[in-house]
Parts: structure tokens; sequence; C-alpha cells
């Protein structure tokens, strides 16, 4: 897996080989979200299929700055990535689901003279 600090724009044969959300739903996988300024108390778990409504299918990396920390309100010490969750684990894992979408609408106003 390529270096934390990943900023995309890599060769494309290097990046199609970095796991992407689909990939993960496939493989039954669980999006972690960690704040590294305020860990451990920050961690959310994500289904893959809830994010990539959002954001589309990216890439593990590319997902690392749209998220951005409850407490500290900071998202350039954020780190995302794929989790497995079997046997004992599973009983009581804390999952965030995606309810619903809203989209909020605002005015935009102009002046003008008559």
């Amino acid at each position: 897996m390529p270096s934390v600090e990943y900023k995309g724009g890599g060769h494309p044969y290097s990046d199609a080989k970095i796991p992407r959300l689909l990939d993960a739903h496939q493989n039954g996988q669980f999006v972690k979200v960690t704040c590294k300024w305020c860990r451990p108390e920050i961690t959310r778990n994500y289904r893959p299929m809830d994010i990539a409504q959002l954001v589309g299918d990216r890439h593990v990396m590319e997902l690392q700055h749209r998220f951005r920390c409850e407490k500290c309100r900071r998202n350039d010490y954020m780190e995302v990535s794929f989790e497995m969750v079997i046997g004992d684990r599973i009983k009581g894992f804390p999952v965030r689901e995606l309810v619903e979408i809203r989209t909020v609408k605002r005015p935009v106003w102009r002046d003008i003279e008559l």
C-alpha cells in the first residue's frame, strides 16, 4: 500500500493496484476512519457503498482529505483504511450507516438597478 501522505497523480498502473471502495465492498470490508491528532478517541467505521454513494468509487488514498474530525475539525490528520471484521469482533461492531443525503438550497441574490 502506498504512503499515507499520497497525494495522487501517480502512474496509472500503480494507481490501478490501490484498493477501491467497490473492492472493499466485494471483500466484505469496512472503511475505518481515524483522526491521527485525536486518536484513538475518534474512530468511525463505514460501509464502503455508503461512502461510494457520496464520492463515487475512489481508492483509499483519495479518501484521506474527504473526512473531517468531529472533535478537532481538522481534515489533514485523517487516516482511512479498509478493515476486515470477522469472528467474535462482528458482534457489537459499531458502524455508521447512511440514512439520507440532504441537498441544501440556498438563495443567490444580486443587486440590479431599475
